[in-house]
C-alpha cells in the first residue's frame, strides 16, 4: 500500500513490525539516493531522515522503535519518607473512622508539594479504597440570581446532629454529670447566600429557646456593624422543623400561633421564609457548608469534649472565611468588606449557648 507522505504512513500502520520495516525503506534509501532526496520521496522533513538513519546506526533494529514518553528521571517524584506520611496518617484516619481526603491527610502529615492526585492515590492504596466511578455532571437549575444579592440579605439557617459523626460517637455525655465528653449534640448554622461565610453555634438541645438565642445574641449583633446593610431587607430562610416554626404543632383546628424565632425574625429583619416540604434543595447553601465542616474538621480533628470542639470549629471557621471559594471566586470576607467598605470586621467565632 503506497500513502503521499511520512506522515500519513505513521497516522496509518498499526502494526509496529511493519512500521520498522517502512522506516528502514527510508534509511536505505536515504542512504542510496541522499537525504534531500529521501526527504523530497516520503514527503516529510531532512531532520526525520536524518534522525532515523542515526538511531539505525547507533541502535540498528530498534532504534526504529518509538521511545516511550514517560520521563527517565522526575524531579517531582514522591519521596518515600512521603509516602510513608501518607500512609501512616491515613491508616491511622481509617481506625478511627474519620473522614480521609487529600487535605485532611495534608494537614497531618504537612506533605504540600505533590498534586492531589499523587496524595489520592497513595490515600488510595493505605486504606484499599477503589477508584470512584465516573459520574455524569449533574445539570443544576439556574442560579443567577445568587449573583444579585448582597452579602447578607438571604440567610440560611439549619440544624446539624453531631451524633450522627462516627468517629464523634464515643465521646458524647452520657447521663453522668461527671463526664467530661462532649455534652453539645446539635450545631446551629446561619449561611449567607451571596458571600458563603457562615457562622455556627452548639447547644444540647434541638429547641426554639436556642435557635431563637442565636438569632438574638449572635446573628443580630453581627449584623448590626454593618451600616450599608438595611435589616428590612434581611430575609431568614429555614426548613419547617419545630426549632423554628410551630406549622405542625396540633391546635385543635387553630391556626398555629407563630413561634418565637418567627417574630423574632419578623421585628427585626424583612420575613421569615421556609421551605416547600419534601424540597430537598432549598437548604443547599447550609447544606453545604454542614457537609464542608464535617469533612475537613468534625469528622477528622481530635475532639473529644466541648473545649476541643470549640478549639478545632474556631480553626476551621478562620481558615475558611479567609479561604477563596472556587465557585465564587472570592473568599468570603473579602466579599464582604469589599461590599460595606469596612476594615474590620468583629466576626462570632463558634460558641456554646446557655440558657
Amino acid at each position: 500500500m503506497m500513502w503521499s507522505s511520512y506522515q500519513e504512513m505513521y497516522m496509518n500502520i498499526d502494526n509496529e513490525k511493519l512500521l520498522i520495516d517502512k522506516r528502514l525503506e527510508m534509511v536505505r534509501f536515504a542512504n542510496e539516493n541522499g537525504i534531500k532526496k529521501a526527504a523530497k520521496f516520503y514527503s516529510c522533513s531532512k531532520n526525520t531522515i536524518k534522525k532515523w538513519k542515526k538511531r539505525y546506526a547507533v541502535y540498528g533494529l530498534k532504534g526504529l522503535m518509538d521511545k516511550s514518553r514517560k520521563p527517565k528521571n522526575n524531579p517531582r517524584r514522591i519521596r518515600q519518607e512521603d509516602i510513608d506520611k501518607i500512609t501512616e496518617v491515613s491508616k491511622n484516619a481509617k481506625e478511627k473512622k474519620k473522614h480521609i481526603t487529600v487535605k485532611n491527610v495534608r494537614k497531618t502529615s504537612r506533605v504540600n508539594d505533590y498534586s492531589d492526585t499523587t496524595i489520592n492515590r497513595y490515600i488510595n492504596k493505605a486504606v484499599g479504597k477503589k477508584k470512584n466511578r465516573k459520574h455524569n455532571p449533574s445539570n443544576d437549575g439556574d442560579i443567577s440570581w445568587k449573583k444579585k444579592l448582597l452579602p447578607w440579605q438571604l440567610i440560611q439557617i439549619d440544624i446539624k446532629y453531631l451524633t450522627d459523626i462516627d468517629n464523634l460517637k464515643p465521646y458524647f455525655a452520657g447521663e453522668k454529670n461527671d463526664f467530661k465528653g462532649i455534652k453539645c449534640k446539635y450545631q446551629i448554622t446561619a449561611r449567607d447566600v451571596c458571600t458563603g461565610a457562615a457562622i455556627v453555634a452548639y447547644c444540647d438541645d434541638k429547641s426554639l429557646t436556642y435557635t431563637t438565642i442565636f438569632l438574638n445574641t449572635i446573628l443580630y449583633p453581627f449584623l448590626k456593624q454593618f451600616k450599608g446593610l438595611d435589616l428590612k431587607k434581611v430575609t431568614i430562610q429555614t426548613d419547617n422543623g419545630t426549632e423554628f416554626t410551630n406549622r405542625y404543632k396540633r391546635t385543635k383546628g387553630q391556626n398555629p400561633k407563630k413561634s418565637s424565632f418567627t417574630i423574632f425574625i419578623e421585628y427585626k429583619f424583612k420575613r421569615h421564609k421556609t421551605n416547600i416540604p419534601g424540597h430537598c434543595t432549598a437548604d443547599s447553601e447550609v447544606e453545604s457548608f454542614h457537609w464542608s465542616i464535617e469533612r475537613d474538621c468534625l469528622a477528622w480533628d481530635d475532639i473529644v469534649d466541648d473545649k476541643t470542639l470549640i478549639k478545632y470549629t474556631t480553626e476551621y471557621i478562620k481558615e475558611y472565611l479567609n479561604t477563596e471559594i472556587k465557585t465564587r471566586g472570592y473568599s468570603p470576607i473579602d466579599k464582604i468588606k469589599e461590599t460595606y467598605e469596612i476594615d474590620n470586621i468583629i466576626y462570632p467565632m463558634p460558641q456554646i449557648l446557655n440558657i
